[in-house]
């Protein structure tokens, strides 16, 4: 056997997916007219569009070497050689064949890095000796074959009532329901549960998870001094009735379903009105929107609103804008049916992990391997969102959204578009002025006499790197008109293409290998069938029936998702809300609850939990109560038997004790301000710039066939000094400080943030200029506070710790400030300062030459944080020891 051939018969071995198409080497014909249409489709029609059809097909009026390979009429014809392409039956003597084989003269493609596999040759060969079989008919589906185990498919059965385990004492610890059925498998393996928490550290707890944010000291003392049975329980009502709660929420939500202010790719546009879509979702979780509706109206909010008649909710139209916030791009060179199917696919997959906790988006190309998800499926699912398109509707701006600045910032980029007109202008001075010259030495008075052949070129009298500056200029008033529009009152969101109109959705097809040009079986809207009871050809309902009709599609689809009898809905989100307290969830993989996810530690309480969650009306608040009110939650962080637990349990799925976590990053950096006193408690609004590592913000970032503007930090202090979920997210420039905190990525969903350790934490937390910046404005804090150094001492362990410090760590702390004081009053301050300009060297487009231009910063309306040089040595040496308190593990973690 050739070397062809013993590979190939390797193959159909070893790779079960080929063997519906692969025949043996040795076979030249497919079995029936069946084979041979679904090997065609299947196999030979993606190659001919992978490999062929860029030089012979795409382009019909730049066919290369007038041979077109988009028929089997155009095979036989040949090219401009004048001979056939292929000999059908005679694969050895079709000059097709020896080109890809690439033996002869002739090599296709021409390209190396692109010739064809052993694989793909063998495709053609098969092909060819079969007779090049054509046909122009889709594909049918291939039968699905999948043999679950029942645990690899326990999601998609209906959510149990179960009943509470009974736990008696001297072992129970029990403070509700949780506590039993996370003692029984403590018990189980012979353990016992942590003791509770002490007081001050059950606050910081609390607090941090439920508002993101450090209890003031005064409501730590309020807290111990509180001997009520109750006193915590008052805790938790005051921090879930804080508008806080909203923003700790929407940060954990806006993670799981990628909210960032910019499109993404090559071309990062703002999108200007997406953060009204981060204030919806800050509403929704303070007013304890139930859950399904929250759903309901982030699916369907413009069909719900269309269903509502003349006054419908205008919340609902921003609601909708979660459907668009994946990354983008879309370019003049972008083919639309192309950018249409990638939204498609991107919101399909982005509803699947999002609500459901399943990876639908394995099932585009081919059935899904490990879980009941038939590519049919995925593409009824996918057709629920056929009718939306983008849209822009204008949106009055509603009462409780924040509209304090818009003057104030549409006055800085107005100042800045009217710098740049101004530099403009001496450009297009310059070529006026050689234009008059040349007018009057060739004897004309305007331009309109001279004949159109005769007219100098459009850049006349400036030179060619000139005319690339001039570009740059001209791209940079398209970047900044486009963000004048986040203060115009419109929505990012979407709507449904009119039923019957020309641009009416059209029919959907399951895309063999995930690819248009491969369309199989026609589809129509439904829901995924393995989920119980949702198989509309066996047991059809209202409940699990879309209709066909373009108005409400994705309506049905969300009363689908947000129903009791959905056993997916509960349970991925009473899971991520198991996760946001602890960590990680009773599953650890929430966007996966497939077969590759993690399965339950505690099943049943899952499930418990779930029905309890729709039992009280889907509230997430209650969701919280029920959490915090539980032993589980408020034990210590120290084991009751550390050996014995960790033996028992070294992966820490048993919760025998509460795991430390980490801060993450936003709460590092809103923390740091607000133990400084300068955290901004104002909410809402357009996004803020906060100030970030200048080497960052001074880095190019390639857009629209150009460079962005340099990211320059808010003016004004008090508004860089907001919350940072307020912050521009921008997709191409994560803030340094936030990223190597483990911020979630925007292109991808973050199902749970990562705690890695790396050196690069410790010079953006130590060295930092935002860090020193905190750390001098807590220092002015307590300087002013009037205490001896003693009590300043006390109170920055206070600000920073929720406790006094102890004799030992305040003889230290005393030492250390004497010791920095009298280096600070020999040593003189050094004061950080904004560039006055940047130069920037970029390959022109017009000329491929490399060019400089210089961008001018104008920070004369900068408000400078307090300056080193603006206090006394006393206080710099009270901010180097603030700074390492800002460092300290018991800042950074939650115990």
């Amino acid at each position: 056997m050739n070397p062809v051939k013993q590979l190939l018969s390797i193959i159909i071995v070893c790779w079960p997916a080929l063997t519906a198409f692969a025949q043996p080497a040795t076979g030249e014909s497919l079995a029936n007219d069946e084979d041979t249409q679904r090997f065609f489709v299947r196999e030979v029609r993606p190659l001919l569009q992978k490999k062929c059809f860029g030089c012979h097909g795409d382009d019909q009026q730049g066919i290369e070497g007038e041979l077109d390979l988009t028929s089997r009429e155009g095979f036989l014809k040949g090219g401009e050689t004048g001979k056939p392409a292929l000999i059908p039956g005679k694969p050895d003597d079709s000059l097709m064949f020896r080109a890809i084989l690439r033996t002869d003269k002739m090599k296709m493609p021409p390209k190396d890095r692109n010739a064809l596999s052993t694989e793909e040759i063998e495709v053609f060969r098969r092909w060819i000796a079969a007779g090049a079989p054509w046909s122009d008919a889709t594909a049918p589906a291939t039968p699905i074959k999948w043999n679950f185990k029942a645990e690899d498919i326990w999601a998609f059965q209906p959510v149990k009532k179960v009943a509470v385990p009974e736990i008696r004492p001297p072992q129970s610890v029990t403070r509700n329901p949780i506590d039993a059925f996370v003692q029984e498998k403590l018990h189980a393996e012979q353990l016992q549960p942590a003791r509770l928490a002490d007081k001050a550290t059950l606050i910081r707890r609390a607090s941090l998870d439920l508002t993101g944010l450090l209890p003031e000291p005064k409501e730590v003392d309020a807290f111990i001094a509180d001997e009520s049975p109750d006193a915590f329980g008052k805790v938790i009502e005051r921090l879930l009735a804080s508008p806080h709660y909203g923003e700790k929420m929407a940060r954990h939500w806006l993670d799981v379903v990628r909210y960032a202010d910019t499109d993404g790719f090559s071309n990062d546009y703002e999108r200007p009105n997406a953060w009204r879509y981060r204030d919806y979702v800050i509403r929704s979780f303070n007013a304890d929107k139930p859950y399904d509706r929250f759903v309901i109206e982030q699916l369907a909010g413009d069909e719900l609103a269309a269903s509502q008649g003349s006054t419908p909710d205008p919340e609902l139209l921003i609601a909708v804008g979660m459907l668009r916030m994946g990354p983008w791009e879309q370019t003049a060179m972008s083919v639309v049916e192309e950018q249409r199917q990638l939204f498609l696919d991107d919101v399909t997959a982005s509803v699947g992990s999002t609500y459901l906790g399943l990876t639908t988006a394995c099932a585009k190309c081919h059935d899904h391997k490990f879980d009941p998800i038939s590519a049919k499926d995925y593409y009824r699912l996918q057709s629920c969102f056929a009718p939306a398109q983008f849209e822009l509707p204008g949106l009055d701006f509603l009462p409780g959204e924040n509209t304090s600045r818009f003057d104030q910032e549409k006055a800085r980029v107005q100042d800045a578009i009217k710098s740049i007109r101004a530099r403009q202008k001496e450009f297009s001075s310059k070529r006026d002025l050689a234009l008059r010259e040349w007018l009057k030495e060739k004897g004309y008075k305007t331009l309109k006499e001279v004949p159109a052949r005769e007219r100098p070129q459009k850049d006349f009298g400036i030179t060619k790197e000139e005319g690339e500056r001039e570009k740059v200029l001209r791209k940079r008033i398209e970047y900044l008109e486009r963000e004048m529009q986040r203060f115009k009152p419109q929505a990012f969101s979407v709507a449904n293409k009119k039923a019957g109109s020309s641009d009416a959705p059209p029919l959907l097809h399951i895309l063999i290998g995930g690819a248009l040009e491969t369309p199989g079986e026609p589809v129509t809207p439904g829901v995924l069938s393995a989920v119980y009871n949702s198989d509309d050809s066996k047991t059809p309902s209202d409940w699990n029936t879309i209709p066909q009709e373009t108005g409400n599609r994705r309506l049905k689809l969300a009363q689908w998702i947000a129903s009791s009898d959905n056993p997916l809905a509960a349970r991925v989100m009473v899971n991520r809300v198991w996760q946001w307290h602890f960590g990680k969830g009773l599953v650890k993989s929430s966007n996966n609850f497939g077969k590759m996810g993690d399965k339950p530690t505690h099943p049943e309480l899952l499930d418990w939990l779930s029905v309890y969650f729709i039992e009280h009306g889907w509230s997430v608040k209650e969701m919280h109560r029920l959490i915090l009110r539980s032993h589980t939650y408020q034990q210590s962080s120290v084991p009751h038997n550390a050996e014995a637990l960790k033996k028992a349990d070294p992966e820490e799925k048993l919760l025998g004790f509460f795991a430390p976590r980490r801060l993450t990053a936003e709460e590092l950096r809103d923390n740091m301000l607000r133990v400084a006193g300068e955290l901004n408690d104002e909410m809402g609004g357009p996004p803020v710039l906060p100030e970030m590592n200048l080497e960052a913000a001074l880095q190019p970032r390639r857009i629209m066939g150009s460079v962005a503007p340099v990211c320059v930090p808010s003016f004004a202090k008090e508004q860089r000094n907001r919350r940072t979920i307020y912050a521009m997210q921008i997709r191409s420039l994560m803030n340094p400080m936030l990223e190597v905190f483990n911020a979630a990525p925007t292109d991808n969903s973050c199902e749970r943030r990562d705690e890695t350790t790396v050196t690069p934490q410790v010079f953006a937390l130590f060295n930092s200029q935002s860090a020193h910046d905190a750390a001098l404005a807590m220092a002015s804090r307590l300087a002013k506070s009037g205490k001896a150094p003693a009590a300043r001492v006390a109170l920055a362990f206070q600000l920073a710790y929720g406790r006094q410090p102890s004799r030992k760590e305040e003889e230290l702390c005393l030492k250390h400030l004497h010791d920095l004081e009298k280096h600070h009053r020999t040593t003189a301050p050094v004061d950080f300062s904004f560039p006055e300009k940047v130069i920037r060297s970029m390959v022109g487009e017009f000329t491929g030459e490399s060019f400089d231009f210089d961008e001018q910063l104008d920070m004369s309306k900068y408000e400078y944080n307090l300056r080193p040089s603006e206090v006394n040595p006393e206080t710099r040496a009270l901010a180097d020891l603030c700074l390492v308190l800002l460092n300290s593990h018991e800042f950074v973690y939650v115990y």
